[in-house]
């Protein structure tokens, strides 16, 4: 039997956020917490040159996977700061686990737009923490708090960090909403999520297991809407369009200029080999002004940490999850 949910999808377009009494007097006072910021594993963005300043900067890097094995290697390789790193590989990708692993890898993404099959990326996540060194790993994408809690119960030894994304067909070069029909308000996913208990204390886990890391993923423009995330719950936030404005970013020096999602026909093409099937991506010209990275990041830093003034807080982990906001007038229909 079909259902009608209660709950009204809310997108970032659709809140404001409304300043509490400041903690500070200058956005300067706060503390800088740029690893909070992923960029997501995009081909069109994360070339040698992009991440080796993207690491430099201070930003978390995800490292895509539609290159071979010892070519993501080469660049996790070269990159100093791999704390801030995670490697991507897709399920049963054991090629490509084997490299990266001889490599040092130790944070990892599996690297998939359907979170819901549980049993398949515990299957993947048994093998490679069997076989691997794993201190993180990243894994989803979920829009539920049911979705996050069934992943959420996979045990894992407690010293992992997991983190889970939470967003599907959110991102911009995302054509999974008119492809399918699936979709959520990103602001009303995260507030579900984020206070959510994530493990029964009934179950039969054999820790007492801390909750993961909740990483936004999709639909995050500017750092107007990033702010809108981390008060709304999220730990972490994946951008992906926004660093594709970068002179760094691979598009711009390959003379290509396109922005593509990980689904598209053209990322396909890309791939040798891959049986093409229906696309669930764009790709779409770059258009408006370019700008060297630390440009970019400056300004969205600089956006935050004055959204996090206005907060009412003193810093940005202070700030997630307890963002207060304000529906805009007329931004959801009368319900009927």
């Amino acid at each position: 039997m079909a259902k009608l949910l209660k709950t009204n999808s809310i997108y970032y377009n659709d809140v404001n956020l409304i300043a509490q009494p400041c903690k500070v007097v200058s956005r300067k006072q706060i503390p800088v917490e740029l690893n909070r910021i992923i960029v997501s594993p995009m081909q069109s963005i994360v070339g040698e040159t992009f991440a080796v300043k993207a690491n430099q900067i201070g930003l978390t890097l995800a490292l895509h996977r539609f290159c071979s094995p010892d070519e993501e290697a080469y660049l996790f390789n070269i990159l100093p700061n791999k704390e801030n790193v995670f490697v991507s590989i897709g399920l049963n990708d054991w090629d490509r686990v084997k490299v990266l692993s001889k490599n040092g890898a130790k944070n990892w993404i599996i690297d998939m737009a359907n979170g819901y099959m549980r049993d398949e990326i515990k299957k993947t996540l048994d093998r490679l923490i069997y076989h691997t060194n794993v201190e993180k790993i990243m894994f989803g994408n979920i829009h539920t708090a049911e979705g996050y809690v069934n992943l959420s119960n996979i045990n894992l030894d407690p010293k992992i960090m997991k983190f889970i994304r939470v967003g599907i067909a959110g991102g911009s070069p995302c054509a999974t909403n008119d492809s399918t029909g699936f979709n959520r308000g990103p602001i009303t996913e995260l507030m579900e999520i984020s206070n959510t208990d994530a493990f029964d204390p009934s179950s039969d886990s054999v820790f007492l297991l801390p909750d993961p890391y909740i990483v936004a993923d999709g639909g995050i423009k500017n750092a107007g809407y990033a702010a809108k995330a981390f008060g709304a719950g999220a730990h972490y936030v994946m951008m992906g369009g926004y660093f594709s404005k970068a002179l760094e970013a691979e598009t711009h020096l390959s003379g290509d200029g396109t922005y593509w999602g990980g689904a598209s026909h053209k990322q396909q093409l890309l791939q040798k080999g891959i049986k093409h099937r229906h696309s669930e991506g764009k790709e779409f010209k770059i258009q408006g002004e370019l700008k060297p990275l630390q440009e970019l990041v400056d300004e969205l830093w600089g956006g935050l940490s004055s959204a996090v003034s206005y907060s009412g807080y003193s810093s940005l982990t202070e700030f997630i999850g307890n963002g207060t906001f304000e529906l805009k007038q007329n931004s959801l229909p009368p319900r009927r």
